[in-house]
């Protein structure tokens, strides 16, 4: 069955984690060989703080893994060559994501984690591989494997085993949200000082084009994220009349996984897809209302409502095939952004081309996009689709080089994510 890409994973770039000391791996006395590890995470940068362990080939690993933030996160061992599949698998989870923990079945995995919600731990106990050489371990809620990672270094047989290397990333101490934004948890950034989140984000009614490169379906197995094995139950089969074991459905709901969402103040918010590597909308009014995702304490969020909505109207959304190179199949691989100038500049692979976009906003009446391009020229230069005419223009700057200039256009409402009854508690 394929999956419909939609939920809208909420990863935040602004995170608020519980700074806690991490130990070194040490192996325990007893007669079986024992390595115990603690890793916790770096306040404010959704990072891991120790970056790097030791075991013994074949050692019996228990690795305590703490969340102390206001979203889910997971850690995940797998084989180095793995990764991309493993990444591959994450994306095309859909609204089994949550259910999975984010955890595809796919080989390459040496073990994982639960999805850990906020103040949750867990003690993860496994067989190191007889192979030695490097492991990975990711956290892979979408888009935090990009900066949530680091080295599990399985030692070969009487080879030393060195002490974990701790992070030597500074901690940030930055303003609570959740106290500044309140009950409802309207988060806001600035026009100089952006607030981004990686994050589940709203589908506004996308067409399917859009998303060329993620699972579609409208429902989804339910999961036991404790067996890690789909839910079935016994049902008769009407044309046999014979008992068995039947996959119990959920309904899939629209939106976007892996997205980043960036919000400039109440005049300018837009999100844009890790997976599609592309501008997916923007909108002016607000932000996102996070009530769903974190409910009204940390950790108290729906497990099923994890989608925020969105506050303000939109001024675009994307439509049709992605604007680079037209009708390529290839998938599009992301590589992260920085800040420059204050705003996010995205980063991605396609083609062989390195791919930079910076979206640039304006308080009112439209918004610019900035890209390079670095290797081949795009055949035709930078493509506006058929529905965009009109409302978008490029100039060719040079040196691959272009500028992507966006007129606000009146756009269809969000459609009601608002199950009925969360209706009545947040009007």
């Amino acid at each position: 069955m394929k999956l419909r890409f939609f939920p809208l994973v909420l990863s935040v770039v602004l995170p608020w984690f519980w700074v806690q000391e991490s130990r070194g791996a040490k192996p325990s006395s007893g007669t079986s060989e024992v390595t115990r590890v603690e890793i916790k995470v770096i306040p404010n940068l959704v990072k891991f703080d120790t970056t790097q362990f030791d075991v013994p080939a074949g050692a019996t690993v228990e690795l305590v893994f703490s969340n102390g933030c206001v979203m889910p996160h997971n850690l995940v061992v797998i084989r180095a060559a793995a990764e991309s599949a493993v990444i591959a698998g994450v994306n095309a989870l859909g609204l089994e994501g949550m259910d999975k923990g984010f955890v595809p079945d796919v080989t390459g995995i040496v073990a994982a984690t639960k999805l850990l919600q906020p103040k949750q731990s867990q003690t993860l106990t496994f067989k190191a591989p007889q192979e030695a050489g490097d492991y990975p371990y990711v956290c892979t809620f979408p888009g935090h494997w990009f900066t949530m990672r680091g080295m599990m270094r399985v030692r070969a047989s009487g080879e030393k085993t060195e002490a974990a290397v701790r992070s030597g990333e500074k901690v940030v101490n930055v303003p609570d949200a959740l106290k500044l934004s309140g009950v409802t948890h309207k988060p806001q950034g600035t026009m100089a000082k952006p607030l981004v989140m990686r994050s589940f984000a709203p589908d506004p009614g996308l067409d399917p084009a859009v998303f060329a490169h993620h699972g579609k379906a409208s429902v989804a197995v339910k999961y036991d994220p404790e067996t890690r094995r789909d839910i079935t139950q016994r049902e008769t089969n009407p044309l046999t009349g014979q008992a068995e074991e039947r996959p119990v459905l959920i309904k899939a709901e629209p939106g976007i996984a892996g997205a980043i969402a960036v919000n400039h103040g109440a005049e300018f918010s837009y999100v844009w897809d890790s997976t599609e590597c592309r501008l997916m909308y923007a909108w002016r009014g607000g932000f996102l209302d996070m009530n769903p995702y974190w409910g009204k304490e940390p950790g108290s969020g729906r497990a099923k409502n994890y989608i925020p909505w969105v506050i303000g109207a939109l001024v675009y959304r994307a439509s049709g095939s992605a604007s680079l190179l037209g009708d390529s199949k290839e998938a599009p691989q992301f590589g992260g952004y920085r800040m420059v100038e204050g705003a996010p500049e995205f980063w991605y692979r396609r083609e062989g081309r390195v791919v930079r976009e910076r979206v640039v906003p304006r308080a009112t009446q439209g918004f610019s996009v900035e890209v390079t391009v670095e290797g081949a020229p795009i055949p035709g230069g930078w493509k506006v689709g058929t529905k965009d005419a009109g409302f978008v223009s490029v100039e060719e700057v040079g040196g691959g080089r272009y500028r992507v200039d966006y007129r606000d256009r009146p756009e269809p409402p969000m459609p009601a994510y608002q199950p009925a009854q969360e209706k009545k508690k947040n009007p």
